[in-house]
């Protein structure tokens, strides 16, 4: 875990060891421009454009071998970020679904261990290690494997999307000052500060309840930040090489109503089943011999 208190993997990009972050809200796995002029790894230009959260977009692409624990592929792309610190300080790049969703992903935060396990096993059977309850939560994976869920917030229901590559809990702006009646920089909704390079204004407001299937988080601190993502895919209409259009209107663009980011999900721990729909949870524990032997015995442990 990071001191930015999100997680990263130890990784091999073309054979050298890197640190990758693990983010379930990511799209496709990516290194900054720096890394890949260090690797000195061959760059193209692909038929598809990634928006970042802070509006910062590529459509270059990177080829090499990847390494992660056991697993090994010889040739895969990476997308080509700027260098920003979206994969935080010292980190080589971003871990993503279009990697994770092949696999159930096992998120053991008191334990500090990550897990990839075999899709191929019976519906429900993935609770391996000692829990008095475990809360069955039904998700969506879209298009591009991100996971959402339905939460309830001051008893309005809410669209979120679990994001382990955000440090904070976050929710879209002008969703939520119009469905709460909040006024951005009123006493109760303060600035935050500026986003990225863009550096537009955020705000943060403390929500008395934020519950999930019987799970209740009291006074959750969520920052309100403007659609960067939807802004900038809406705003231009560039031709890529190949002459494929962006943005695909049959993908979801744009922040989720409510992003549940680290500083909600480091509480838990989080079985992703990518395959069945569905995300059980328990209270995160410190590891045990029995359950550090069941993850080593069930999936691949990255530690």
């Amino acid at each position: 875990m990071g001191q930015d208190g999100r997680p990263y993997i130890p990784v091999k990009i073309n054979g050298t060891p890197e640190t990758m972050l693990i983010d379930t809200g990511g799209v496709f796995t990516e290194i900054p421009e720096s890394v890949r002029d260090a690797l000195q790894l061959e760059k193209r230009n692909v038929p598809v454009e990634m928006v970042g959260v802070t509006g910062s977009t590529t459509h270059i692409a990177a080829r090499g071998s990847f390494g992660l624990g056991n697993l090994t592929v010889d040739k895969t792309d990476f997308m080509v970020m700027p260098d920003t610190k979206d994969a935080g300080d010292g980190a080589s790049g971003i871990f993503a679904p279009n990697f994770l969703h092949a696999y159930d992903a096992d998120f053991d935060f008191g334990g500090k261990t990550f897990s990839l396990i075999s899709q191929d096993h019976c519906d429900g059977k993935v609770v391996y290690w000692p829990a008095q309850s475990v809360a069955v939560v039904p998700m969506r994976v879209d298009k591009v494997g991100h996971i959402h869920l339905t939460v309830t917030v001051e008893g309005k229901q809410m669209s979120a999307m679990l994001d382990t590559g955000a440090s904070n809990t976050f929710a879209d702006l002008s969703d939520v000052v119009t469905r709460f009646g909040l006024t951005a920089g009123a006493a109760d909704t303060p600035y935050g500060g500026e986003l990225g390079p863009t550096h537009a204004a955020y705000y943060s407001h403390h929500f008395k309840s934020l519950s999930l299937e019987g799970i209740a988080i009291s006074n959750a601190n969520v920052k309100l930040i403007p659609d960067l993502m939807r802004r900038s895919t809406t705003e231009r209409s560039s031709t890529l090489e190949g002459g494929s259009r962006i943005p695909d209107r049959d993908l979801e663009l744009g922040l989720s109503e409510i992003t549940l980011g680290m500083d909600i999900l480091r509480h838990f721990h989080l079985y992703i089943a990518y395959k069945e729909q569905k995300l059980y949870i328990t209270p995160a524990t410190a590891p045990t011999p029995a359950s550090s032997a069941a993850a080593e015995a069930t999936g691949q442990a990255v530690h």
